[in-house]
């Protein structure tokens, strides 16, 4: 045999080793090989998928640039380089290098598959599914396109299309995970959560320990209010080695869990190191659980652009219809998944209902569930338009109201539940705003404008929120005067209160109770023997602790009650059969403060330096009450003692509360709505003139 022949061998020997699995000694044999034969391109090559297949993609590419270099005519260098590109999201150039594989190599399924993937991942999902179906066509018996081709699909709303290519990839492979875990995002997304709930199982039970399948397992527990669930479910996807990255967030979850549940052993630890790693740049939780963790609106602000930067993509900038000219209507669309008996529509409903129609035309995007309660008529009827756009995909929803000419597109969601932020990214309108559903930044670059305050924004904390501030002149909070008015208080006995006691009230979601605030709250029953607390029902396992914790402060677990969930108009009269409302820290009472406010029952605030720990401070200096806001904690303590021990001064501040109903400007829709379309109205005016968008500060 001659050397070229002892070569080959050589070289088809540690090709089996590498197909074999151990990668070690593939690697200890490519480089003998290439001690002697420094110019042998397929062992160069070889070397960098052995660093892709451990987890070195960086080193990889260069191994493979070495290759190439030597053999610039190979298809397959150039594809695994870009799948080296594509795990270190370098999507664009990933598709470059896929491109110059079809090139040489137009019918090679694997970089067309590859290639959609990594479109799949730049949000360009039309172009996406194109080449998902042409590799399909290539390789019509690969299950893992089936499932590509059902994920685009996802994407641009055609839900049923993609369940039906993802049972042609579980006929081609009844055991395929990732087919599984695929179908049930979409059986979730179609609001058949059980279905959903089976279909994880069973991509769990073809892959146990799959990453993805236990987060969107743990997510369905989270919504339906099944924590610990939730939480061993988050916990396994955290424990899967190869995923730790990707997953990391999930270790916010599985703390608002826990403190979904008032679980807190050990708790104020588990903050402080996700905090700590926060600082040191891991994207360790979603923004939203944030709020609820800590005050600090510079780790807000950092941790929400980290947030949009990995899961908001930008877009290519598309053509806007050009400004409508003076005395021309401005059309405003609102976005959301929350028309229906909502938080944030109870608030913002009569908002609609008073925009000027001479200068304005409203239309509603609806991405949430179809509810048809009384709510949802209310809105319906107070838009010129109402579009259900819950089946399209983010890029067509952003077609269609550029098609509709919207000047001004407002995002009533941010970073919660059932947002969909992309829609912005792909451009709704020329000016983009986020108002009330987020309570604080985005920090993404295509939301233009923040609506807000100067209490919310003190100037000291303005550089943390990098969007344009609209200040109103009051709260940034709108309301419905339309809210039932309590008119009689329901009797004592028949809520489970005592009649002679001093009751305090904290109907903020459990979830928001920290063990720091509820010590506070703790130390003030204690100075206030004859006194109760008064909570909003939550999880039995939350209630159960709660009173545990009760008991280890010296407390009789009987002090604290717990109020069933009912219609508003029932809540809001249960107000009166409170003495003081206390609220949570970090996070506020937003809509819940407003309703105590509305109700006359005054509330006693702790006002941090974040948006979300300055709501209800806001709220109290639109009703004139800001003595009602405390800054530390032992004030806050304090205060309440002091006010539970002053009926005349309880009953001068409800009596202040009956009287703002009809003249704080906190409840006045029709004025609010007025300054808000001031500012709508001077943006779309900084556009016609082509003046830079600039902060927005309206006077009274």
């Amino acid at each position: 045999m001659g050397s070229g022949g002892k070569l080959d061998a050589r070289f088809e020997q540690a090709l089996a080793v590498h197909q074999a699995g151990d990668l070690q000694e593939a690697q200890k044999r490519y480089r003998q090989i290439l001690r002697k034969h420094p110019r042998h391109a397929h062992a160069l090559h070889l070397l960098g998928l052995i660093d892709f297949q451990c987890g070195r993609a960086e080193d990889a590419v260069r191994q493979i640039d070495r290759a190439i270099a030597l053999s610039p005519g190979n298809p397959a260098f150039y594809s695994n380089r870009a799948n080296a590109l594509q795990h270190l999201g370098q999507w664009e150039a990933a598709v470059a290098g896929y491109d110059t594989a079809l090139r040489l190599k137009p019918d090679f399924a694997e970089a067309v598959f590859n290639r959609a993937s990594a479109l799949q991942k730049l949000g360009r999902h039309r172009e996406a599914l194109v080449g998902f179906e042409y590799a399909a066509r290539l390789a019509p018996r690969d299950a893992d396109i089936r499932v590509g081709q059902a994920a685009a699909l996802r994407a641009l709303g055609r839900g049923e299309e993609a369940l039906a290519a993802l049972e042609q990839a579980l006929l081609l492979n009844p055991a395929s995970a990732s087919a599984w875990c695929h179908r049930g995002n979409i059986q979730h997304d179609l609001g058949d959560t059980a279905a959903a709930e089976a279909s994880y199982s069973r991509a769990l039970a073809f892959q146990p320990g799959l990453a993805l399948a236990h987060a969107n397992r743990g997510h369905l527990h989270q919504e339906n209010g099944e924590f610990s669930a939730a939480i061993a479910d988050y916990r396994q996807a955290l424990a899967a080695s190869t995923a730790a990255a990707e997953f990391a967030y999930l270790r916010g979850a599985v703390l608002h869990a826990r403190l979904s549940l008032c679980d807190w052993e050990g708790i104020d630890t588990e903050i402080s190191e996700l905090l700590q790693d926060l600082q040191r740049g891991v994207l360790c939780t979603a923004p939203f659980p944030l709020l609820t963790l800590t005050d600090d609106p510079a780790l807000q602000s950092q941790l929400a652009g980290r947030w949009c930067a990995q899961r908001v993509r930008q877009r290519p900038q598309p053509e806007y219809a050009p400004p409508p000219a003076l005395g021309e209507r401005i059309r405003l669309g609102y976005f959301s998944a929350d028309f229906h008996a909502h938080a944030t529509a109870y608030l913002i409903a009569e908002l609609f209902e008073r925009h000027d129609r001479e200068r304005f035309e409203l239309i509603a995007f609806s991405y949430g569930p179809p509810v048809q309660d009384a709510m949802r008529t209310r809105l319906e009827a107070a838009f010129d338009q109402f579009l259900d756009v819950r089946e399209l995909g983010d890029e067509a929803v952003a077609q269609r109201s550029r098609e509709l000419g919207i000047d001004v597109a407002i995002d009533l969601k941010g970073y919660t539940r059932d947002q969909r932020m992309d829609i912005f990214a792909w451009g709704a309108a020329p000016i983009q705003v986020s108002y009330l559903g987020y309570p604080g930044t985005l920090a993404c670059p295509h939301i233009d404008y923040l609506v807000a305050d100067p209490v919310l924004i003190p100037a000291e904390q303005r550089a943390h929120y990098p969007e344009h501030i609209v200040f109103m002149p009051g709260s940034y909070q709108c309301n419905d005067s339309q809210r039932p008015i309590p008119r009689q208080a329901p009797a004592r006995a028949t809520l489970g209160l005592p009649e002679d006691a001093l009751v305090f009230a904290a109907f903020n979601t459990l979830f928001k109770l920290t063990p720091e605030v509820f010590r506070a709250w703790m130390e003030i029953l204690q100075a206030v023997p004859n006194s109760v607390l008064w909570l909003l029902e939550g999880h039995p396992d939350a209630m159960a602790n709660l009173r545990r914790e009760a008991g280890r402060a010296g407390l009789e677990p009987e002090r604290l009650v717990f109020a069933p969930r009912v219609p508003l108009a029932e809540h809001l009269a249960r107000h009166a059969c409170a003495d003081l409302f206390l609220d949570t820290f970090p996070c506020n009472a937003h809509t819940t403060a407003s309703d105590a406010l509305w109700a006359g029952l005054p509330v006693l605030t702790l006002a941090g330096q974040g948006f979300a720990s300055r709501v209800a401070a806001s709220l109290l200096h639109a009703v004139e009450l800001p003595e009602l806001v405390t800054h530390n904690l032992a004030d806050y303590v304090q205060t309440a003692i002091a006010l539970s021990r002053d009926p005349q001064r309880r009953a001068h501040l409800r009596a202040q509360l009956a009287a703002a109903r009809a003249s704080s400007s906190l409840f006045d829709a029709q004025g609010f709505a007025r300054q808000l379309e001031r500012a709508y109205t001077t943006m779309v005016d900084f556009r016609r003139r082509g003046v830079a968008q600039q902060d927005i500060h309206l006077e009274p």
